[in-house]
C-alpha cells in the first residue's frame, strides 16, 4: 500500500491539487476527483485506486477543457472535437466529454447554427451561399443546416443584396456598363449570395437611378 504524505494547492489554479505519495510527488487532480475519492493526507492507497483515480482525472481533464473552450466562444461540436484530438486526448475520452457536454446543454449544434446564421446575416451581410459553406466547414449536420437556413426568406436575402449592392455602386467610380456590372457581382458574390441572386440585383440597380443611395 501507498500512503498520501501530502496535498498542496496548485499555485496558478485553486481548484487543482498536487498529491504527493510516500513523500514524492504522485501526481494532480481537479478538486471535483479530490471530493469524489475523499482523498486526505495518511489516506492509503493500492495500485488499482490510484489507476481509478487518473483514469477518473482523465476525463474530467477532457471535459474541463471544453468547458474551457466553450466560456471563450461558442463552438459547434465539430470544432470542439477537432481541438479536442489536437490536444491529444484520447477518442473515447473525447466521446465521453462531447456526451456529457451536449447533455448539459453546453454544446448544442442546433442553437449555434441558429446564431451563427443570425450573425452572418445580421452583422456580416453574408449571402446564404456563404453561411452554408461556413457551416459545412464547421462540421454541422447537412439537414440541420438546410433546415435552418430556410430562416432566410428570397425575398429578405433579395432584399440585403439590393441594400449592400446599392451602397457599393456608389462608390464604383467606372463609366463602361459591363465593367461596372462585373465589379459589382464580384462584390456581391464576394459576400456569398447566390448567382440567381446576384443577377437580378445587379440588373435591377444598373436599370435604377439609386436616388436612395446619394
Amino acid at each position: 500500500m501507498k500512503k498520501i504524505t501530502k496535498i498542496e494547492y496548485q499555485k496558478k489554479n485553486k481548484e487543482r491539487f498536487n498529491i504527493y505519495i510516500d513523500d514524492e510527488y504522485g501526481f494532480s487532480v481537479d478538486i471535483s476527483i479530490m471530493i469524489n475519492y475523499s482523498l486526505k493526507k495518511g489516506m492509503e492507497l493500492d495500485d488499482a485506486l490510484i489507476d481509478d483515480i487518473l483514469s477518473s482525472e482523465e476525463k474530467i481533464s477532457v471535459y474541463n477543457y471544453g468547458i474551457s473552450v466553450l466560456s471563450r466562444c461558442a463552438k459547434s461540436e465539430g470544432e470542439l472535437r477537432l481541438k479536442m484530438q489536437r490536444k491529444g486526448f484520447e477518442p473515447k475520452l473525447i466521446d465521453n466529454a462531447i456526451i456529457k457536454l451536449k447533455k448539459q446543454k453546453y454544446l448544442d449544434d442546433e442553437r449555434y447554427c441558429e446564431m451563427f446564421i443570425n450573425d452572418k446575416i445580421n452583422i456580416s451581410n453574408h449571402g446564404i451561399r456563404k453561411i452554408k459553406e461556413a457551416l459545412y466547414y464547421k462540421g454541422i449536420d447537412k439537414k440541420l443546416i438546410e433546415e435552418k437556413i430556410k430562416i432566410i426568406t428570397a425575398e429578405s436575402e433579395e432584399g440585403r443584396a439590393y441594400q449592400l449592392g446599392g451602397k457599393k455602386l456608389s462608390s464604383i467610380k467606372e463609366n463602361d456598363t459591363r465593367k461596372k456590372m462585373a465589379k459589382l457581382s464580384n462584390y456581391l458574390i464576394g459576400k456569398g449570395f447566390e448567382y440567381e441572386t446576384v443577377n437580378k440585383t445587379v440588373r435591377k440597380l444598373i436599370n435604377s437611378e439609386f436616388d436612395d443611395f446619394y
